[in-house]
């Protein structure tokens, strides 16, 4: 299927050298078609991860653990788990990436985070989804 015209598109950048996305927060509608363009104008390779209401420190503590593991960099430092709902693969520098999803059909916030090894404390924000409006 056609990904749809009408998709809410987001565009998120990298701050250089502050380990921190350019937005903290943005806001989409239940069921929306989203589209995020991810660019990483840094020096060091991010990724970006959708996370469900309440889970960064539970997935930010489990992608420190994995940083450990041999195959950690294959699989971009993303921890195999359910609260982890959408995810880019890293993204090198001065590359960029889109990640299209349906957001959620609960409102409320989603955090969305960078679980490159030491990143995920500073480098994450806000994901606000918001009754639809159009009933």
């Amino acid at each position: 299927a056609a990904w749809p015209n009408d998709a809410k598109k987001i565009e998120i950048k990298t701050k250089v050298n502050e380990m921190k996305y350019d937005i903290s927060s943005f806001e989409v509608e239940v069921g929306q078609a989203v589209e995020i363009k991810f660019r990483n104008n840094d020096f060091m390779q991010h990724n970006l991860l959708v996370l469900q209401p309440g889970s960064l420190e539970i997935v930010g503590a489990a992608a420190d653990k994995l940083a450990s593991k041999p195959n950690a960099a294959e699989v971009s430092y993303i921890p195999e788990m359910n609260e982890i709902l959408y995810s880019t693969k890293l993204v090198n520098p001065d590359s960029e990436v889109v990640l299209r999803f349906i957001a959620p059909d609960k409102p409320g916030d989603y955090p969305f985070v960078c679980t490159f090894p030491g990143h995920w404390r500073i480098m994450n924000g806000i994901m606000k989804v918001t009754p639809n409006n159009t009933l």
